[in-house]
């Protein structure tokens, strides 16, 4: 039995992912730490994206009808990827907006690695053959050089400019931006609402009880 294509299999009829524990009882295999194992390495090859939901890693796969001869589609990601305590960092809230588009029986294609300051798109998904672009950031610490305030301005304009931009690739993505919700955001949000429509995005608000409000 090929167990990497076994589990490639298993994880597309199961766009929600599992996690290692439901992998090996599905699979007849020997124990978890088997399951987990393959998952890894399919992790290294880019077929799989391992993320933390509800305090466990789940496994995702990163493509609707895999073949192991492709060419990985997104970097390795660290297990541990929620390293930082504070709700509102980015890492956080990216997990957040996974676990809600995976309820929502989105496909998660790529994650980019947030701690690792990886490029690129911060989450790719796919649903109803429509491809779903989101750029996301968490809410700054206030330090003695830069303040909350100013630092949140600066972030709120860099995912408005990826909007630009990914509507310039293309016009058919559903574009989103995922936010903290701080009434910092939620100002600058109102103050360009008329871009909104214009744009053609949605928001992601996500509160400091993991809660996600589109908007």
């Amino acid at each position: 039995m090929n167990i990497k294509q076994s589990i490639c299999d298993y994880l597309r009829n199961h766009p929600e992912g599992v996690d290692d524990d439901v992998l090996a009882a599905a699979l007849q295999l020997p124990n978890r730490q088997e399951a987990n194992s393959y998952c890894r390495n399919l992790e290294k090859s880019g077929l799989v994206i391992r993320r933390r939901v509800g305090g466990k890693i789940h496994n995702f796969l990163t493509v609707s009808a895999p073949k192991l001869k492709d060419t990985p589609i997104t970097r390795k990601l660290n297990d541990n990827v929620e390293k930082s305590t504070d709700w509102f960092w980015e890492g956080n809230i990216q997990s957040k907006i996974i676990e809600y588009l995976v309820s929502n029986k989105c496909q998660i294609l790529s994650v980019a690695d947030t701690e690792s300051r990886q490029t690129g798109i911060d989450i790719t998904a796919k649903k109803n053959g429509l491809n779903i672009w989101i750029s996301v950031k968490g809410y700054p610490r206030e330090t003695e050089k830069t303040k909350a305030l100013t630092q949140a301005g600066h972030w709120f304009k860099d995912v408005i400019f990826d909007v630009l931009r990914y509507r310039q690739d293309d016009a058919k993505i559903i574009i989103g931006v995922g936010l903290p919700d701080f009434p910092r955001y939620r100002n600058l949000a109102s103050s360009i609402s008329w871009f909104k429509n214009s744009g053609k995005f949605t928001y992601f608000w996500v509160n400091e009880n993991g809660e996600v409000r589109p908007e």
